[in-house]
């Protein structure tokens, strides 16, 4: 075999696994988009107590799923004593209840749901809720799974085109190694005067 053949199959093989590996670690990330830490990105833990709302983030309000919706409630109060914009807003908007008794949708991380949001602007707010629940920043949500999710599609997506151009490189050894044939050495003798 040449040895163009032999060097071409080795860099395609090793390519080729360079691929396969990059695809599996960009589908690995790609899984764990919608799993995160509701209780390490928790702004304020209820039930209850004082909370000064920075006012730069729409705040999506979970609860364990142990929790049942009908029975939650919460109530912020702002430094004027109002509880809302007006009657009929309620700086604490909740979501509808499930049959099930949880609120939410499928996206929410596991042992968790969003049971509503809070709609107040930036300012100090007195809290107090029926249930212990977590006040999560929407903008943390989006920033985090959004990169996982882009470098997860990336990943695949390089390690995919990766492992073609490997692909290719067996090709191309293979056809070196059919193709070229070792030179063959040739012998000049010299004739006898």
């Amino acid at each position: 075999m040449h040895i163009a053949g032999k060097i071409f199959l080795g860099l395609g093989l090793l390519i080729t696994l360079a691929g396969v590996v990059m695809t599996i670690g960009g589908g690995s990330a790609l899984s764990d988009v919608g799993e995160w830490d509701v209780e390490g990105k928790s702004q304020f833990d209820g039930p209850d107590g004082t909370w000064e709302h920075a006012g730069l983030d729409w705040m999506i309000i979970y609860v364990s799923d142990d929790v049942d919706c009908e029975a939650f409630s919460i109530t912020y109060t702002n430094e004027t004593g109002a509880t809302g914009y007006n009657e009929d807003e309620p700086f604490f908007n909740k979501e509808e209840c499930n049959a099930d008794g949880t609120a939410g949708v499928d996206d929410d991380p596991s042992g968790y749901y969003s049971v509503g949001e809070f709609r107040g602007a930036a300012g100090e707010y007195t809290v107090d809720g029926t249930h212990e629940f977590y006040t999560v920043g929407l903008g943390d949500i989006i920033l985090e799974e959004g990169g996982e999710a882009v470098g997860g599609f990336f990943a695949a997506l390089g390690g995919a085109t990766t492992a073609c151009c490997g692909v290719f490189f067996l090709l191309l050894g293979g056809v070196f190694a059919v193709v070229l044939k070792e030179p063959k050495k040739m012998q000049i003798t010299e004739s006898g005067n």
